[in-house]
């Protein structure tokens, strides 16, 4: 073989060695990417297995979930529809987590907590931005119409809601009694004169606030407790309008001779009138004060009155009266036209008549004046008809003399009722004139 053919055959060899290199190159690379590939592959299922493990992975519920009731999601899987209290039932059954939370809860001290109905309170005395503005007398009060509506009905109504600006009339209420009463509801209650409780009172009985009225009238009651307080609250109210003498009847009992003295008895009403000489608290020296009291009221207007007369004396206790007052009245005491003309009415002297027989069936008792349909019978030696049942001196009361003894205590001051004494008393005695130094 020559040296050409040589060099030919190695240099086929070399290229050949070459071509097998660059082959093997190409597999080498071909085989580590199908193993990244596959390497990859694997990966995947991997974390794909183990992500679905972890949400396949069940509560350990006490009550197994079922699929009865159940929603599917967009791929298709179902998950059960349970609710939250359900839920929070099969965790902690026992709910020992909601107890330790709220003992935690208690237990902390947390931010300082402000009660809101103290703010708002607080915003009300301030009168920061009220919003609605009362007129009262040419006055202008800024309110609150929460605060009118929580005290009074008579701001409720639909009418308010739609106007920034109420008036009243001032004929009902006056400026003074608004402020009282809308500061009633706000601050502790002030100490009233006897002329401002009673406008308080109107205005709250005007605004129909119960709760104000009520607490005026405890202030009355605790007030009228004495008898000649009980006269002036009476005459302030009535001075304003108020008619309070329902109310206080029990309370003028003790000084019913004072009272039918004055000018305000001649002004009550027919119905005030028999309801006060009906009460068996009247404290009087006699029952003919009391059928004297009834003919002076009728006698004030007899046209308008005349019709009341017979309702009038049936207050009085015929019973009650001493035996020469029931022979004056069927002979017709002396005295003004009208007291002819009641004692004159049939059933007057048939009350009358009866009474005298029922004393000449049993006199006994008609001597006993503490009987439960009896009177407060007092002793006030300024009364010079005072005799007992069984004093020989007993006399007849006629008008004249009824009036002379009025005029007299309307002189005798407002304390004269502390000096009177009850019949009982042993220091009381008949005929007090025949024992008086």
């Amino acid at each position: 073989m020559s040296e050409s053919e040589e060099e030919k055959q190695k240099e086929d060899e070399i290229s050949d060695e070459k071509l097998e290199k660059k082959d093997f190159g190409k597999m080498t690379i071909e085989d580590k990417s199908t193993e990244s590939n596959e390497f990859s592959e694997s990966s995947d299922l991997f974390i794909y297995q183990t992500q679905k493990q972890l949400f396949e992975i069940p509560f350990q519920l006490e009550n197994p979930l079922t699929f009865n009731e159940s929603k599917t999601d967009r791929n298709g899987r179902r998950s059960p529809k349970i609710s939250i209290n359900q839920l929070v039932m099969n965790l902690d059954p026992e709910k020992s987590v909601g107890r330790a939370f709220d003992k935690l809860w208690m237990e902390s001290s947390g931010p300082p907590r402000i009660s809101f109905a103290e703010l708002l309170v607080n915003m009300f005395r301030k009168n920061a931005r009220p919003n609605l503005i009362v007129m009262v007398e040419q006055n202008q009060f800024h309110c609150y119409a929460m605060v009118l509506q929580v005290l009074s009905s008579f701001f409720r109504r639909p009418k308010l809601s739609h106007s920034h600006i109420f008036h009243l009339p001032s004929s009902m209420i006056s400026a003074r009694a608004f402020v009282a009463m809308y500061r009633w509801s706000l601050e502790p209650s002030n100490t009233l004169s006897l002329n401002q409780l009673m406008e308080v009172f109107r205005a709250a009985r005007f605004f129909g606030c119960q709760e104000l009225i009520d607490n005026c009238w405890r202030g009355i009651d605790a007030a009228s407790c004495v008898p000649d307080q009980a006269v002036c609250i009476y005459m302030c109210s009535k001075a304003i309008g108020l008619h309070l003498e329902e109310g206080l009847l029990t309370r003028l009992s003790s000084i019913f001779l004072q009272f039918v003295a004055s000018q305000e008895f001649l002004l009550v009403g027919a119905d005030t009138v028999r309801r006060l000489l009906g009460l068996s608290s009247l404290a009087v020296n006699t029952e003919m004060e009391v059928f004297l009291a009834g003919i002076l009221w009728l006698d004030y207007q007899w046209p308008q009155r005349k019709n009341h007369a017979l309702d009038i004396m049936e207050a009085v206790r015929f019973h009650l009266l001493p035996f020469v007052s029931l022979l004056s009245v069927i002979k017709q005491l002396d005295g003004p036209p009208v007291l002819h003309l009641v004692t004159g009415a049939p059933i007057i002297r048939q009350r009358a008549l009866q009474a005298i027989k029922d004393i000449h069936k049993s006199p006994e008792k008609f001597h006993r004046r503490g009987e439960k349909n009896g009177r407060t019978w007092i002793y006030d030696s300024r009364a010079p008809y005072h005799h007992g049942f069984s004093c020989r001196q007993i006399q007849c009361l006629d008008f004249d003399s009824f009036v002379h003894y009025l005029q007299w205590l309307q002189t005798a001051g407002s304390k004269h009722w502390l000096s009177l004494r009850t019949i009982d008393d042993p220091e009381v005695k008949c005929c007090p004139f025949q024992h008086r130094s």
